[in-house]
């Protein structure tokens, strides 16, 4: 269990986090506090792991609380803010989410929020520190060299097709599993490859440096209105969904929008998949890794039924079996893959 310090002023949204704490099944309140002054003391006695606290918290001491406390603080924090507030300061252990009206949560929104908070916490302590996750997860050959297990063949209604793009979703545990996958496929392959990761602002361009680095690929922060490129991933923005929009001649260009957050979530898996749907429709392949929740599942379903190529990464080689478990639970699975075999499917279904 993760140990949780809520830091907050207002009783009644310390009342409703520590609700949605208790709801969760991974975190555990621990206590509360009210004013900043409370906050060096608790953290000694109480050692918590994380700390969820408001922005308002810190501006009711002094104007540079905040800025002190981003700058100095070891332990994971998330910070609420404003909805359309800018996020001032910035560091690896500080998370800064728009802050929901709490008190007009009902029951299920409880419930959808617990597992929210348990994906954001989750990601500040294991998925945004990149030089703790393995490059490998499983061996890919065994030692006499022959593949860990042979992949069947693909089938006749899936191959010779005019595939568009391959398009992942991933979560926690995703900046290893991204590495394999992308170190895995290697360069010249014949598509465009769209990634939607869970990840805060602060990282996401970290995040892009590193796999292209280690990969030895290109790997791009996706840009609004561009054409993408064979062999070249593109990453949505954090904050920002990624979808597409037709183009003449057959071909499609990258669409970056401010959409509603889905499920707490921008950018969603759900979303580029919705819009891979209306604009590849069964030409393209979805991949689902790695992460918490259910994000992508239902879209990825649609995309299933449309006639596109779904694989869900399979429980042993996850770090955490959420979303392709909640994908493969629903029936929008192709076919259900290690980690290290889902490169090589990439390449049959393409080739």
């Amino acid at each position: 269990m993760i140990s949780v310090l809520v830091a907050e002023s207002s009783a009644v949204t310390k009342s409703v986090i520590k609700e949605v704490i208790l709801k969760s099944k991974k975190l555990s309140w621990i206590g509360e506090i009210s004013s900043y002054n409370e906050l060096k003391n608790s953290i000694s006695n109480l050692k918590p792991n994380v700390i969820v606290t408001d922005k308002s918290f810190f501006d009711a001491d002094r104007s540079s609380t905040l800025a002190d406390y981003c700058h100095t603080s070891e332990i994971p924090t998330i910070i609420f803010k404003t909805p359309g507030e800018k996020s001032t300061y910035s560091s690896k252990n500080i998370k800064f989410l728009e802050r929901p009206e709490f008190i007009s949560f009902s029951s299920t929104k409880l419930d959808e929020y617990a597992l929210y908070l348990e994906q954001e916490i989750l990601d500040i302590k294991c998925n945004l520190l990149l030089e703790n996750h393995p490059t490998s997860i499983i061996s890919t050959v065994n030692e006499d060299g022959s593949l860990v297990s042979q992949l069947h063949s693909v089938s006749i209604d899936f191959s010779n097709r005019k595939y568009k793009a391959v398009l992942v979703g991933v979560s926690t545990g995703g900046p290893g599993a991204l590495l394999e996958l992308l170190k895995g496929i290697g360069n010249g392959f014949p598509l465009p490859i769209f990634i939607t990761q869970h990840i805060d602002s602060i990282f996401d361009k970290n995040l892009i440096d590193w796999l292209s680095s280690e990969a030895k690929i290109p790997v791009h922060l996706a840009e609004n209105n561009i054409k993408p490129l064979p062999g070249h991933v593109y990453f949505a923005p954090a904050d920002e969904h990624l979808t597409f929009i037709p183009y003449p001649e057959n071909d499609f260009h990258i669409i970056l929008n401010h959409d509603a957050p889905v499920n707490f979530l921008r950018p969603a898996v759900d979303k580029m998949f919705e819009s891979a749907a209306k604009v590849f429709g069964k030409n393209c392949i979805a991949v689902i890794l790695t992460g918490m929740g259910s994000d992508g599942a239902r879209e990825c379903l649609n995309l299933k039924n449309l006639g596109a190529y779904t694989i869900t990464q399979d429980e042993a080689s996850c770090v955490i079996y959420g979303m392709p478990k909640a994908a493969y639970e629903m029936g929008a699975a192709c076919e259900v893959l290690p980690l290290n075999q889902i490169p090589q499917r990439l390449w049959n279904l393409v080739s």
